[in-house]
């Protein structure tokens, strides 16, 4: 088989594994691997950021829910619900600029990653000489 590496630095395995472990190699095959491989890459990294995107939305409806719910209740609230509010209101905040930081390392590292990957593909052994 063309794949004897099955360690678990081996990006190709689950793609070789999907076509058989095929015994020899051609062009064609070492092209839709690299896309294959590419492809599947660029889905967890837009799967990734939209995760966070949507962990982002989430925290900053909730901030808002609670700062309208504030406004409505603030003349008869405890100072000890005040005081929880503003505990929330500061850990909601934190946390939104979390995600926020998060979201935009991934979109800044993203493309890196792709071209990391293009990089290592068009040098593996097993599609070098295939690949144009």
């Amino acid at each position: 088989a063309v794949v004897s590496t099955q360690s678990t630095g081996d990006y190709l395995a689950p793609f070789l594994a999907r076509i058989g472990d095929p015994s020899t190699m051609n062009n064609d095959l070492a092209q839709q691997l690299k896309d294959d491989c590419l492809e599947d890459l660029k889905q967890r990294l837009i799967d990734m950021a939209n995760l966070i995107q949507g962990r982002f939305e989430k925290e900053t409806q909730q901030l808002q829910w609670k700062q309208n719910w504030y406004q409505q209740n603030q003349t008869t609230m405890t100072k000890e619900e005040e005081e929880e509010y503003v505990s929330y209101c500061s850990e909601a905040m934190f946390k939104i600029h979390i995600l926020e930081e998060r979201l935009n390392r991934h979109k800044e590292l993203a493309p890196q990653k792709y071209v990391a990957l293009e990089t290592r593909l068009r040098s593996d052994n097993r599609l070098t000489e295939y690949l144009n």
